[in-house]
């Protein structure tokens, strides 16, 4: 399924799934394995609906709030990397580079007391997904509201409807 790029909207379900399972096909070949894959998609979904070009609150346009799948906040986080090198604020492609390979490093992701667990180490976890789903939210995210049922909820739903075969 292709991307589903669009305003800033919420998507439905069939548009996140389209979304969600680009993102298990690229990032399943990069060393992710399935329960970090689930954990991250749950926050996705409560941050962005998986829409990539997702503004907080649909305020298009305010860069102090949040934008993108994870809704970097400031929006500036990520867009002033996406401009400097030559990706579209909205482009999926930039924006899963920057979670996969630049999370650990801009300081996006801070190892917490309760969920001590590195950058790496999260993507190739076989922890449990609510675990996993709760680290990336208090190490990565730390929403205003969490919200953790809805992430948990989302989280496990991506486990029973997705293709993590790899041949997806």
């Amino acid at each position: 399924m292709p991307w589903t790029i669009v305003e800033s909207r919420a998507l439905n379900t069939q548009e996140m799934t389209g979304n969600a399972q680009e993102i298990v096909n690229i990032w399943s070949t990069q060393g992710w394995t399935r329960n970090p894959l689930c954990a991250i998609l749950g926050n996705m979904v409560r941050e962005s609906s998986i829409n990539p070009g997702r503004w907080q609150g649909d305020n298009v346009g305010n860069w102090n709030g949040g934008f993108g799948l994870v809704q970097w906040t400031p929006a500036t986080n990520y867009t002033n990397w996406a401009t400097a090198n030559g990706y579209e604020r909205t482009d999926p492609a930039g924006q899963l580079y920057w979670i996969n390979n630049l999370s650990q490093s801009s300081g996006q992701w801070i190892i917490t007391s309760e969920y001590p667990i590195s950058w790496n180490d999260f993507k190739n976890s076989t922890k449990d997904i609510e675990w996993l789903t709760r680290a990336f939210e208090a190490n990565f995210e730390r929403a205003g509201v969490p919200a953790m049922d809805e992430r948990i909820h989302w989280a496990n739903y991506w486990n029973e409807h997705l293709d993590f075969s790899g041949s997806g």
